[in-house]
């Protein structure tokens, strides 16, 4: 008995052992190195170590699909896998590799660039790898083979040891807590400057009309508030990538979401306070629509992307990254858009449909959205209660059902907080009859009113030719463009101010007659009618006590 209860006792130990030394998981491991010639980066070299398939037969997914574009695969070169028996072509973005069962493999590729040169505006984002002499911004969509059925195997990047001691590298997955190498983004440079701030790491190219870390310090600020809203930890690393982008007419912001990341292309020309606003709506998507139901495309942008805009705005009050004054500008935007927007009345599976080829459904589906938001948040307010609480119930409610649609959870989750939101969305969002703010939709801070001023009128259209050049056209002799001085065929080298179908915001144009000199035109872009649309009216209390602006909900909001 005593020799049964030994054993008994050696096999739990042994049991126990192997709970506490359990097998490393499998990972798949990418190292990216450089391609040199001479001093110069020609081109990443990147390998990938992982297992063989149970069966002898692993699939390899070449990067195909990226931001619109099709048949990045073209950018690699050199494929070799060592360790197998062969690997055949299945399609164009995928190999076959055939080998012993469970061998370790090596796959090593080439990865080329399609820029060689500074970005500009017009090269928007890296869609496509680009790699110049001493430096490179890769988004991993365009760039990383993944092996195929491999979704629950952690991935990890490191750099190799051959870069140049003068490279500064960074990259979303270098702690390996993701699963899918193409949510990496990597950036190098001899002038890439990195800055911390808390958890947050800003990798930047390029000048900003701001500083590093000014910009550094507001990031780490939007990270801890939105993760503070959505209960999130809040020391988990996080990357944001930027890129400087030469202005060539107006303003551009480019970006993508990450894991743990946002990778981001400017112009210069944005403020602090712009980027700010467009940051937190961007990093707000790693929440907005993951954790409060289930995605359903464009039909449900009017939430995904309306909400997410409707608490960009609010956090940064909150935090007091934007004063109330831009505050309330932000929103007079979105109500003179909205207001004046010839798709106002459009029905919602008409925008739905529509998303992708009109820019007028895509803004849309934001104006509603946020619209709607600020209404059935100011009925929350007026009972005592806010619109946060139908979140916290919405994410709740997506924990215990995650197959839920993002609008039937939004119906289910405001109906626990007494707020019945169905007739509006069928009469706002299917049916698409305009929204109207009340007067007290944004009190304490600001008030509701009608404004009337004329319509936007720009007097010419812009041409662009097949290099890009964009020049004056149809010109019309009554216009404001042409009383300043405009003609026909002028070669439009900068807008620096004005767009946006704002009839109120000057245009300011620098423009270059044939061989001439560029000279610089000012005038009001309006027509000889007029349009009505809502406006903010910021409060004198307001004004004196920003925090009116937050719009902080109650500690223990009250049943409605």
């Amino acid at each position: 008995m005593r020799l049964l209860i030994s054993g008994v006792l050696a096999a739990l130990m042994m049991a126990a052992a192997a709970q506490a030394s359990p097998k490393a998981a499998p990972v798949i491991t990418y190292t990216i190195a450089p391609r040199l010639s001479g001093p110069d980066l020609a081109a990443l070299e990147i390998t990938v170590r992982f297992k063989a398939d149970a069966d002898g037969v692993t699939r390899l997914e070449l990067p195909d699909q990226a931001m619109g574009r099709k048949g990045a695969w073209r950018n690699l070169s050199n494929l070799t896998v060592e360790g197998a028996d062969s690997m055949v072509e299945d399609g164009p973005a995928h190999r076959l590799v055939r080998s012993r069962p469970g061998r370790r493999l090596i796959l090593r590729y080439t990865l080329s660039g399609v820029l060689n040169r500074e970005p500009s505006q017009s090269d928007s984002y890296p869609a496509e790898p680009w790699i110049a002499s001493s430096w490179f911004y890769v988004d991993g969509p365009s760039a990383m083979v993944a092996v195929e059925g491999r979704d629950d195997v952690p991935v990890s990047v490191a750099w190799d040891d051959a870069w140049p001691k003068d490279f500064h590298l960074a990259s979303n997955l270098e702690g390996g807590a993701l699963t899918d190498p193409r949510a990496a983004v990597l950036i190098g440079g001899r002038d890439l400057r990195i800055v911390r701030a808390g958890p947050l790491r800003l990798a930047v190219r390029g000048n900003f009309a701001f500083a590093d870390a000014d910009l550094a310090r507001s990031l780490e600020t939007i990270l801890r508030a939105e993760r503070g809203f959505f209960g999130d930890a809040q020391q988990t690393p996080y990357l944001v990538t930027a890129q400087s982008l030469k202005t060539e007419n107006g303003s551009t912001f480019s970006g993508t979401g990450k894991h743990q990341a946002f990778a981001m292309a400017v112009t210069p020309n944005l403020s602090l306070d712009e980027v700010r606003v467009l940051l937190a709506h961007e990093i707000f998507h790693t929440w907005n629509p993951s954790r409060l139901g289930k995605p359903v495309g464009p039909p449900g942008y009017w939430y995904s992307e309306g909400f997410t805009d409707f608490y960009a705005h609010r956090l940064m009050a909150r935090e007091g990254q934007i004063t109330p004054q831009a505050f309330v500008a932000a929103w007079n935007e979105t109500l003179r858009a909205y207001g004046t927007s010839p798709a106002i009345a459009m029905p919602g599976e008409e925008a739905a449909a529509k998303f992708w080829t009109d820019p007028n459904a895509d803004q849309l589906a934001y104006q509603r959205g946020a619209l709607l938001a600020a209404i059935w948040d100011q009925r929350l307010r007026a009972a005592g209660a806010s619109l946060d609480a139908v979140l916290d119930a919405q994410m709740a409610l997506h924990e215990r059902q995650p197959d839920l649609t993002i609008a039937k959870a939004l119906l289910e989750a405001a109906k626990s907080q007494g707020l019945e939101v169905r007739a509006d969305i069928e009469a706002h969002i299917d049916q698409g009859r305009p929204i109207r703010l009340p007067t007290d939709a944004f009190l304490p801070c600001a008030t509701v009113t009608d404004v009337t001023t004329p319509v936007f009128d720009r007097g010419f259209e812009p041409k662009v030719d097949d290099k890009g050049t964009m020049t004056v056209a149809d010109l019309r002799e009554d216009s404001a463009a042409y009383r300043a001085g405009l003609r026909n065929g002028a070669v439009i080298v900068q807008r620096r101010k004005g767009g946006g179908g704002d009839a109120t915001t000057p245009y300011e144009l620098v423009v270059r007659d044939g061989d001439g000199p560029v000279r610089t035109l000012t005038f009001l872009p309006q027509g000889a009618t007029t349009q009505r649309y809502q406006q903010l009216v910021l409060t004198p209390e307001a004004a004196a006590a920003p925090t009116l602006c937050a719009f902080r909900p109650n500690p223990s909001p009250p049943s409605l």
